[in-house]
């Protein structure tokens, strides 16, 4: 992050009034805490209630407890001393009033709201591709942000709205941040291309058992499966366990802890269609009553399904992990992630490890191609352009709905 400021350092002007500069910063940072108190306690008003209902009705996936959980992790990321200490190194170096296109996914609810943070907490103008899956919340929870925000903080009802949001194309963009599966992938490089772009591949997660876990540990592993019904890429979707290890309490917590989500219709086909395959492909499984956990070497499992892999040293198991960092957001457990974690990501946790403010930073001056990159999938390419796509269904991360049951792909 330092080389990236002092390259661009001498390309941007200074601010005109630079404590001007600081007080609507201030702002921002108080309209986006005041968002958080709002996230705290939304589930006792009648009208995000309302909002909720049809989130549910085109996300079946999208129930109560998952939306108010989603909600209760980013309020406690918006507190205002928090949103400062993250903000501040990059302060002095983001540009101002450009047009940044965002395509969300819709696998898990308001997975967006990280970019949307981001673009429009750094002074940037947000235009937001909403997912067929979830194109409710985040629209919603932008009212309220314009409605509690301070004068001056150019979030509010004094200012132009510096967001909108679309189900069609997204057009007239300085630069664009997407996430999309493998074949949504290749779709945002065809056509984001020649723009200034952080496009983000299809992760997930694993989880790293030694066999010494306390049920406390193994209650928070259950806990990284199976919220969100598993289909955020921050979910463990892969075990890797010593050889011989003793799956019975992690399989009697899973079936305590799962019994919940065969409630849900959509997910009851998927374990059921999954089970089934399992049986007549012969494949060797343990069926917990809620999923299945079956061996093998791939790293993301379908819905209903928790896959597992054998280890016989730390030493081919950290090749193995170095070998397959690409497929990972996050590694839990043991040199990693404390278990129960996963789905709490502190401000800094950037998706697919590229630091998105890093990105917008790059967009202050032009510069050679390649003078953003990122650990994966970043890149800033020439001087930002007016771009436009055509229409096209966002890739939705892990939780890409499959042509099989409705499950993750």
């Amino acid at each position: 992050m330092r080389m990236l400021m002092e390259k661009n350092a001498a390309g941007i002007s200074s601010f005109a009034d630079p404590a001007m500069e600081k007080r609507i910063m201030e702002k921002r940072i108080e309209a986006f805490a005041g968002l958080g108190r709002y996230m705290a306690c939304a589930g006792s008003d009648p009208e995000f209630e309302t909002v909720m209902r049809k989130a549910r009705g085109v996300n079946p996936f999208f129930e109560r407890e998952n939306i108010l959980r989603a909600l209760s992790a980013w309020a406690g990321n918006l507190e205002a001393g928090k949103l400062a200490a993250w903000i501040s190194p990059y302060r002095e170096y983001l540009p101002k009033r450009l047009d940044i296109a965002v395509v969300m996914a819709g696998n898990i609810p308001v997975v967006g709201f990280h970019d949307y943070l981001c673009v429009l907490l750094s002074g940037n103008s947000f235009q937001g591709k909403l997912s067929s899956k979830d194109p409710f919340l985040l629209p919603f929870l932008h009212a309220k942000l314009r409605q509690m925000a301070p004068a001056g903080s150019g979030l509010g009802e004094d200012s132009p709205d510096p967001a909108r949001f679309t189900e069609g194309k997204v057009e007239d963009f300085s630069a664009i941040i997407a996430t999309g599966s493998g074949n949504t992938f290749r779709y945002f490089e065809h056509y984001f291309g020649k723009y200034p772009h952080l496009l983000r591949k299809n992760r997930t997660s694993c989880a790293v058992l030694d066999g010494k876990e306390s049920v406390s540990d193994l209650e928070g592993l259950c806990d990284d499966i199976l919220s969100y019904f598993g289909l955020g890429c921050r979910n463990v979707s892969k075990l890797y366990v010593p050889e011989a290890y003793d799956f019975a309490a992690l399989s009697r917590l899973l079936a305590e802890r799962g019994a919940r989500l065969m409630e849900n219709a959509p997910y009851r086909d998927n374990y059921d269609y999954r089970k089934s395959l399992f049986i007549v492909n012969r494949t060797p499984f343990i069926d917990t009553g809620s999923c299945l956990l079956a061996e093998s070497r791939s790293m993301a499992s379908p819905m209903a399904a928790i896959y597992y892999q054998y280890y016989r040293d730390a030493g081919s198991l950290q090749e193995e992990l170095r070998m397959r960092a690409e497929e990972l957001q996050c590694r839990v457990g043991k040199g990693g992630v404390p278990f129960g974690r996963a789905q709490s990501p502190a401000l800094a946790d950037y998706a697919d490890g590229v630091d998105t403010l890093a990105f917008l930073c790059s967009l202050a001056c032009p510069a050679p191609a390649g003078t953003f990159s990122g650990e994966s999938g970043g890149e800033r390419r020439g001087e930002p352009g007016r771009g436009s796509c055509p229409e096209a269904e966002n890739g939705e991360g892990k939780g890409e709905t499959s042509d099989e049951a409705g499950g993750k792909s």
